[in-house]
Parts: C-alpha cells; structure tokens; sequence
C-alpha cells in the first residue's frame, strides 16, 4: 500500500522540530536561494557561431587532441574567460553577459554507452539530471534514476509550499509513452524509482493551483485525498504494530526505522494542510493568465513563442512569491513548425541533421537563438524582481542546456571532422545568476574531457546548502565556478 505513495515515503523529512509558523515565516522574510533547469529537446547546435563561443575554428589535426587545453570536439579552440566573443547563438543574452557561466567540456560518463532499445533520442533531456546509464539495469528494457532536481528537493522541499515544480512549454516531439518507462526524452525530472515526474503545461491551470484556492470541487478533491492518506496510514500503522509483537530484536529496529517514515509522511500530510490556510501574497497587479490559444507548435509555429512565455511568466511568479525554490522546465526543441522564422522544412530531419551545410546549419542557429530569446526573457523577469541581496536573478542558479549536442565531431575511423547529431559529448550548458553571491559570473569555462556534468550538480547542491553532497558520477565540486 505504501508503495502507491511514489517516492514521498523515501524523502527525510527536515526541520521536523520546527513550528510550521516559525519555518513559514522564514521562507518569507530573507531571500533564499532557487534552483531552475531549462532544457531544449533534440540538441543544441554547438558549431560554429552556436552555443559555445570559438577562437579558432575547426581543425583535423588539433581535433585528435580534443579535450585538453581548450581544444573542442572537431578541433575549434574555446573562447575562454571573461572576454568571450557573443555567437550569434547567445547575442540576445548580451545584457546578461555579466550573469552568465557558460560551462564547455562537460559531460556524463554514462553518455557514451550505447543502448540496444532507442538511439541517442533514449536519452536526449531524459538524463540530463539524472547521469543513468537508462539500459544498464538486467532485465529491464530502459531504467531511469532519480534526477538532480528531485534529491534536493528531497531535502530542502519541505521549507515551501510546494517541494519542485515541474513544467513544459507546448508539446513534445516525443509520445505519450515516455512516462510509463518504455522511453525518457522528454523529460527532465525523475522520481526515486526512476519516473517521470508529472509535468504541468497549462499556465491557467497551473496559477489556479498555485496562488487560488482552486475551484469548490478541487478544495474537495483535495480534501477526500488527505482522509484516503491518513486512512491508509492508520491500517499500515495498526498493521505494523501487530506484527512488532511477534517479531525479534532485529526486525523491530527494521521497524522502528519503519515507523519513523510513517511519522514523517504524517507530518508532510499535516504540513500540506497547513498551507493551505497560509494564502500566497501575490505582487500589486498580478492577473491570472489568459488561456493560450491554439496549439503554437503548428501552422507557422509562431504561437509557440507565447505558449512559452506564459509558463515562463509563472515559473517567474512561483519563485517570487516563494511557493517553490526548485523547478524544471522542458523549453520547445526541433519540433513542430518554424515557418515564421523563415526556414520551413522538417525541424528535426534537416536543421538537426544538418550535416554542416551552410543554409540548414543557418536554421538550427535560428532554431536556437529564438528558444535563448525566451531564456532571456526569463532572466529579465527574474532580474526584475528586488529582494534581500540583490534581485531574484542575483539569488538564482538558472540552467539552460540540452542532453544532446549538434556539431563537429571527430569521426575515430576517418580521422575527420564530420557534424554529427545528436552526440552525447560536449554536452551544451550555462548557468545564469548569481546563486545568493556565491557564483563568480562572467565567464565561459572550458573543461578537460572526463569533467563529470554531476561535479556542477555537487557545486549547486553546495551552493543550497547541502554541503558534502554527491550526485551520480560526481568526483566532487567543479572547480573555478567561485
């Protein structure tokens, strides 16, 4: 029975001891730090003039020497430091110059391991946050892990309303399969056991739940849930306590260990419905969003850029108002309509495989210049919110990245460069804001090869908070972030 509860029963509870009133009030009263991941499905063109900032351009000789000294995949030297020129890729971030880390060189040690039931698409956003080799586990066609995201909300989420909110901007290139297991592109974020968390796409929705009261039939829902919980509490723990009786020393420490978890999803139960009396304090003007309409990922694609904007508008609202400190967002990708950025072909067949040539790589740089458009848009929203120690950017860790990479590659057996797509080496990421002050921004970094992409995640966990935390292939903190 306490299986159906998901992964609640595995999160350890924090500041148990707290009064709710007293840990309430701090959420309010100073500026904490948040944590965003934004992720683009079907990768990042990281060629030249794309994602990541060259100094000299491809080359086959260097290119055997990938991954030392600057040295990029196919052989392109990075454009380190503080003075990175801008592509034409990041330009709409020029005023955010001065926030951004632009992280080259990283990767997951598992990226490379082929799997016998998808292709690079298997992994794509799927283990973006989470590093798993998806077809390592015997016996199982594909195997998720736990993503980054949700182990720290495992620790942190109880000092707000809501532990993490996960959302997506229009639909998926990906079908409805991907959440029962058999698939994990176009996810970002993982339950203990490995699934896709619920994502939440409708902005409307999306406000109602967070900053109203809801409708009388949600308020009910939601209160039929809280008897069914405590209801299945109480025969678990009447059961429990039967079998403690005819039990040894040892099994009855098992279950005290066993009772302590129950104790705490009591408390998350009595905790939820305490929030629920405690409303959100909205800033001046805030509307409740307009229904988006039509679906923007088709006709000429154009309304996509509103869909978008409005989840980004509310994912700037939760963190304002506090009701979460943790979100992931999937943010479009190769999919649907471009027409109305002038390049009308199949998003993913021509523009991501574009194999280098000069017009489709133009449409992938647009492609990708458009979704950093509404990356930048966010930023200017967080920017815009004064708090304690700066603005909600200042106090922000914001990823953007893909879990695939399109660009020049060595090709082993030719000793030449080719484009390839969707590789799983040099995977695209920058880190914006200033993480409460704790993050020396700026700069674009390069990383030797081998760099695990979890060292980041450990620095970020660090950053909240966590100190002495690991996360999948971690060796420890990324250097040079502070």
């Amino acid at each position: 029975m306490l299986k159906g509860f998901g992964a609640s029963l595995s999160l350890p509870f924090l500041d148990a001891m707290t009064p709710f009133s007293a840990m309430a009030s701090a959420s309010t009263s100073q500026a904490a730090t948040r944590m965003v991941f934004i992720g683009v499905e079907g990768g990042i063109w990281t060629g030249e003039d794309g994602f990541f900032p060259w100094k000299e351009g491809i080359d086959g000789e260097r290119a055997l020497q990938w991954g030392r000294k600057g040295i990029l995949p196919g052989g392109a030297i990075a454009d380190v430091g503080s003075g990175f020129k801008m592509t034409q890729t990041l330009k709409p971030l020029e005023s955010f110059r001065k926030n951004l880390l632009l992280l080259s060189g990283l990767h997951h040690s598992n990226d490379h391991i082929p799997n016998s039931i998808v292709n690079a698409h298997g992994q794509d956003l799927g283990t973006l946050l989470t590093g798993i080799n998806i077809s390592g586990t015997p016996g199982v066609a594909l195997q998720n892990g736990i993503s980054f995201d949700q182990a720290v909300a495992a620790r942190i989420g109880e000092r707000t309303r809501v532990a993490s909110l996960q959302l997506a901007a229009g639909q998926s290139s990906y079908n409805t399969r991907e959440a029962t297991g058999l698939g994990y592109m176009g996810f970002l974020s993982y339950d203990t056991d490995g699934y896709a968390m619920p994502v939440e796409g409708e902005a409307v929705d999306l406000f109602d739940r967070l900053f109203t009261d809801g409708t009388a039939e949600q308020q009910a829902q939601r209160k039929m849930q809280r008897r069914h919980n405590r209801s299945i509490l109480d025969a678990v723990l009447d059961e429990s306590k039967r079998i403690e009786r005819k039990v040894d020393a040892a099994d009855r420490r098992r279950l005290d260990e066993y009772f302590s978890t129950i104790r705490d999803l009591e408390r998350r139960i009595e905790r939820a419905k305490a929030w629920e009396g405690i409303p959100v304090k909205l800033p001046a003007g805030t509307r409740r969003p307009e229904k988006a309409k039509g679906n923007g990922w088709t006709a000429d694609g154009s309304g996509r850029i509103g869909q978008m904007r409005l989840m980004l508008d509310m994912l700037a609202l939760a963190l304002q108002t506090d009701v979460t400190r943790i979100v992931t967002m999937r943010l479009g990708g190769y999919f649907g309509s471009f027409k109305f950025l002038g390049f009308p072909e199949d998003a993913h067949g021509v523009y991501a495989h574009n194999e280098g040539a000069p017009e489709k790589v133009k449409g992938a740089r647009a492609i990708d210049r458009m979704h950093i458009e509404q990356f930048a848009y966010l930023l200017s929203k967080l920017q815009g919110v004064e708090e304690e120690g700066g603005t909600l950017l200042d106090n922000s860790m914001v990823f953007y990245g893909a879990g695939l990479t399109n660009g020049p590659k060595l090709n082993k057996w030719s000793k030449k460069v080719h484009h390839e797509a969707h590789g799983q080496i040099n995977t695209p990421v920058l880190l914006a804001g200033g993480g409460g002050g704790s993050l020396k921004t700026g700069r674009h970094l390069n990383y030797d090869h081998g760099t695990p992409l979890s060292n980041l995640y450990t620095s970020m966990a660090e950053i909240m908070g966590l100190e002495g935390s690991k996360f999948a292939d971690s060796t420890g903190p990324l250097s040079g972030l502070v």
